[in-house]
């Protein structure tokens, strides 16, 4: 936080601004007083910004959806002008503190994160009841205020009418630590989605790390879509809670009103947070109060802001822990730093090729199955000597995934720790609904990312395929019609330069180990 300089807008709409809370690529915020006197956080956007319609349109989303939601567990909008030559949004100043700043000094006690979820679950039923899915709960889009908790930031929320699939757009709109399965395999993001992301949101705030792991984006979103959460560290009394909403299947999640059942019953507390929280709020109310004082002669406000916490290591939040009185930005009702930039990440709308002169809507299933067991696939796959397949996996059938897939996933080891896996997913057309061509290229294109993986048109027994080669080890995403596989090769003896023709092999055996039907 710092004071208004003459370089920076006097007035935005009706507002008096007195301080900028933070600024970043794509825009700042300022602290602003109303003609009643009552503070609030105006998020400005950059003019050059203003003149990609594209980005106005996104703008004027956040709006709506922000203005079509109200209740305790929100910040409601005050005024907005998405139409002006340099757009604009007036939120109620909210006293508090973002999660992730918080969580940068350590994690929370157990009970403090029961009245979190508590809070966050309230604030989600308020966003799904008006029909709209946040899509980017995280820990930056949530306020920790004295009294309880804010959900922040409706940027990319929009309404469950007008998602709009990857495989229209080209684009996957999120970020992906906190995304669930659905969206990064190309499906439409829906209420559950939210509940995924609130699943993770809590797992980082009772453990200080996400439950999924990967040393890149595309490995991230790899381990959300097929690896089970890591909940170790995750409180017992906590863990059923957070596995539920973590569920793969998104039918399979609970509601936000299951979830109240499950969080169970809170003590009442004026307080709800470690000492060290409320104590830092009080001190970046004082430090508001002074710049509204010094920027002009007005009653002292009745709504203060706060600095921003620098971290200095984590640890666990405990009543004696000391907070410093670093002053800083508190990011406000955003995230500015971050901004739009970390809302939607690395992706970007660009053409989705697709193989052929037929609309995917029109093709029909060339693979019929059924995809066989692991068991049943140990003769048939020929794989180099001292590999052997994982038994833990042994008699596993094929299974229906959440967006109808049929999938299954074999894996082989050998002693010095080399690995192939193996993962299909078949799709099958549905009366009245898209095409199996369709899935297994919304499959297909969730893994795409511009810059890391590589598209590829030289292998024969598939339409398409994906390169992408992290951390030294080689991985394949191949699409044959309505057929997509997963081929994983790495380890000691399969670096990069070696990996490479292992992986061909196995994608070309997974794909003749499928049926096909009968030439026409």
């Amino acid at each position: 936080m710092r004071p208004r300089t003459p370089n920076d807008p006097a007035q935005v709409g009706p507002f008096r601004t007195v301080a900028v809370l933070g600024q970043g690529g794509m825009g700042r915020v300022l602290l602003g007083v109303a003609p009643s006197g009552s503070l609030v956080a105006v998020k400005q956007v950059h003019a050059d910004l203003a003149e990609d319609e594209g980005f106005r349109s996104r703008f004027r989303r956040e709006v709506d959806a922000s203005r079509r939601v109200s209740g305790a567990y929100t910040a409601p909008v005050v005024d907005a002008d998405p139409d002006a030559p340099t757009p604009w949004l007036a939120s109620l100043f909210l006293p508090g503190l973002p999660l992730s700043d918080v969580l940068a000094e350590g994690f929370l006690p157990e009970e403090a994160v029961r009245q979190l979820a508590a809070g966050l679950v309230q604030a989600l039923a308020d966003i799904h009841r008006v029909g709209l899915v946040h899509r980017d709960l995280k820990p930056s889009n949530v306020m920790l205020t004295d009294d309880g908790v804010r959900v922040i930031d409706f940027g990319i929320a929009r309404a469950g009418d007008h998602l709009t699939k990857l495989t229209h757009t080209g684009a996957l709109i999120g970020s992906p630590a906190f995304m669930a399965p659905e969206q990064i395999t190309g499906g439409a993001p829906t209420p559950a989605a939210d509940v995924f992301a609130l699943g993770a949101t809590l797992v980082v705030a009772c453990t200080g790390k996400t439950p999924f792991s990967g040393a890149s984006a595309p490995a991230l979103m790899y381990s959300i879509a097929h690896e089970e959460p890591d909940l170790g560290a995750v409180p017992p009394g906590l863990r059923g809670l957070l596995a539920a909403c973590l569920a793969k299947d998104p039918a399979a999640r609970p509601s936000p009103q299951d979830l109240l059942a499950l969080i169970g019953p809170l003590t009442p507390s004026a307080r709800p947070w470690p000492e060290a929280v409320h104590r830092r709020i009080a001190e970046q109310a004082a430090e508001t109060a002074r710049l509204v004082s010094a920027a002009a002669p007005v009653a002292a406000p009745t709504s203060p802001a706060l600095p921003r916490v620098r971290s200095r290591g984590r640890r666990r939040w405990t009543v004696a822990a000391v907070a410093a009185g670093v002053l800083a930005v508190t990011g406000a009702l955003f995230a500015v730093t971050g901004w739009a930039d970390d809302v939607y990440y690395a992706f970007v709308d660009e053409p989705v090729p697709t193989p052929g002169n037929v609309p995917l809507s029109q093709v029909a299933d060339a693979y019929v199955g059924p995809i066989p067991s692991c068991v049943q696939l140990r003769p048939k796959v020929k794989v180099p000597a001292g590999f052997t397949q994982q038994r833990v996996q042994d008699g596993g059938p094929a299974h229906t995934q959440y967006d109808g897939a049929t999938s299954n996933q074999c894996t082989w080891n050998t002693r010095s720790g080399d690995q192939i896996v193996l993962v299909w997913d078949l799709y099958r057309s549905k009366p009245g609904g898209p095409t199996g061509a369709e899935g297994a290229k919304g499959r297909y294109e969730g893994m795409y990312m511009r810059g890391s993986t590589q598209r590829v048109s030289h292998l024969p027994f598939v339409e398409e395929a994906l390169w992408y080669k992290p951390d030294g080890h080689c991985v394949l995403y191949a699409r044959d019609v309505n057929l997509e596989l997963f081929v994983q090769v790495k380890g000691p003896n399969y670096p990069l330069g070696t990996c490479e023709a292992l992986t061909e092999e196995s994608a070309k055996q997974g794909f003749a180990l499928i049926k096909k039907k009968a030439a026409q």
